[in-house]
């Protein structure tokens, strides 16, 4: 059975540096500049991080990466109510594997505002992988009784129903997500995940080359048909 730590691993850190939709407390032109400083330090984060990802990639491109992730951090200090900075660091921090330090940014938004859907993604995700399957219930359905209509919240439901193997669940989450506006590509795949989970191979394999007509460069997908012995359109 596919590992429930590979399941919607796509959707983390897309959610994370999205725009927040919870307002901050504090003056508004202290926010503005949060954001804005927020935004050009992301963006020199991504650059160097893509580029280390090329080949020929060298050194310095890596300490680019990690001074910005510095100025990120740094950023949290001078305005610790920033939800957004906050949210960035709890994602740098998960995408570096340092669960503790995410876990801790991720309270700390919590105990500024009840209601924050891409934080709640994240932390259902880390009780997930920590085999705290009913925490993340609890936690998500909290929080799509605030944002009924956040297609991330359904999408990580799915994910959690699918760690406790309740495949009903995550395929109706899932339909959810949909509706709501997530990607069809990736809707597919994990739909496929769920068919294979179950044994329905014709089904998956179905699922996987209709992600791939969506994307075509989906590796997973590419992979997972490989792994039945299936070319693409085969």
């Amino acid at each position: 059975m596919q590992s429930h730590t590979k399941f919607l691993a796509s959707i983390t850190l897309a959610l994370a540096f999205s725009a927040c939709g919870t307002p901050d407390f504090g003056h508004r032109t202290e926010v503005i500049d949060a954001d804005q400083r927020l935004d050009a330090l992301l963006e020199a984060w991504r650059e160097s991080r893509d580029s280390a990802r090329q080949p020929g990639g060298s050194a310095h491109i890596v300490v680019d990466a990690q001074r910005a992730r510095n100025e990120i951090q740094r950023l949290a200090l001078e305005h610790p109510s920033h939800a957004r900075t906050l949210m960035a660091n709890a994602a740098l921090a998960y995408d570096a594997r340092e669960t503790e330090k995410a876990v801790d940014y991720l309270d700390r938004i919590f105990h500024l505002h009840t209601a924050h859907a891409e934080a709640a993604v994240l932390r259902a995700r880390i009780a997930v992988e920590q085999g705290n399957l009913p925490y993340a219930k609890r936690l998500l359905a909290q929080q799509i009784a605030h944002a009924p209509d956040h297609a991330g919240l359904r999408e990580q439901l799915s994910a959690t129903c699918f760690a406790a193997d309740d495949y009903a669940g995550a395929l109706a989450s899932l339909d959810a997500a949909e509706k709501l506006g997530a990607p069809a590509w990736r809707v597919s795949f994990h739909r496929g995940l769920v068919a294979e989970a179950q044994g329905q191979v014709e089904q998956a394999a179905g699922c996987f080359r209709a992600t791939l007509e969506l994307k075509p460069d989906h590796q997973p997908s590419k992979a997972r048909l490989a792994a039945m012995g299936l070319a693409k359109h085969g």
